[in-house]
């Protein structure tokens, strides 16, 4: 009984939830505002329970091959000479070699791979109303007709709908700190320095670069909500 169950958000918490309540015989379903999986976003490292998990979805191979080993942490000054950083050879010895960076894209992708087809997945839509009671919950979509399941969970980032109906406006919950991030990619970016993360830093700004084995590099930025910056990476 009970068995039903609707995740928001096709992240990457969403499939890997997915695929743990489908492996102990419950019915996920997967809703996702996006008309297709999202396969932005920056380098992220990954271990520790992450691994872990990973490791028991037997993915580990999977995220290796689309991952990357970093040797490096670079800091650079104005004129993109080192001024600082770290070699992650001691890193990766303290952690028994369970360690490895992938493009948070890369690894959304292989986690949906172990549910698609098994699960049943919306994307193009998004839960609008949920009205709770003793048997479940009654859930409207924006452009589904209006189901009922078991639970409801949120999976669905920062700025979650889910959250925000069961709970109330997001700023209630939530306090701006003045940043804002951004994570872009670009074809032929023509300074590789490969397998090195190279980061220029300021007080309270950061652009931090990672070179990608298909030719793109991968930018991610950290800014004061309206500044600009020239940073040289």
């Amino acid at each position: 009984m009970n068995k039903t169950v609707l995740v928001s958000g096709a992240g990457i918490a969403g499939p890997t939830l997915a695929y743990w309540l489908s492996r102990y015989g419950f019915t996920p379903t997967v809703i996702e505002r996006a008309p297709v999986l999202r396969t932005g976003g920056y380098i992220m490292d990954f271990w520790g329970v992450g691994f872990d998990v990973a490791e028991r979805m037997h993915l580990i191979p999977r995220l290796k091959h689309a991952g990357y080993d970093p040797r490096e942490v670079r800091i650079v000054d104005d004129l993109g000479r080192r001024v600082g950083g770290f070699r992650t050879n001691r890193l990766r010895r303290a952690l028994c070699d369970r360690f490895f960076s992938i493009a948070r894209g890369d690894l959304s992708r292989n986690i949906y791979e172990t549910v698609e087809g098994h699960v049943e997945t919306v994307f193009g839509d998004s839960v609008r109303a949920l009205q709770e009671d003793q048997s479940g919950v009654a859930v409207e979509f924006d452009r589904s007709p209006s189901r009922r399941f078991d639970l409801v969970i949120g999976a669905d980032g920062l700025h979650s709908v889910v959250r925000k109906l069961v709970f109330g406006p997001e700023p209630s919950f939530s306090t701006h700190l003045g940043y804002c991030a951004a994570s872009f990619a670009v074809d032929g970016y023509p300074h590789r320095n490969e397998s090195v993360y190279v980061a220029y830093c300021r007080p309270g700004k950061q652009a931090a670069r990672f070179a990608l084995s298909d030719g793109r590099t991968i930018f991610f930025v950290i800014l004061p909500v309206g500044s600009r910056t020239g940073a040289p990476v």
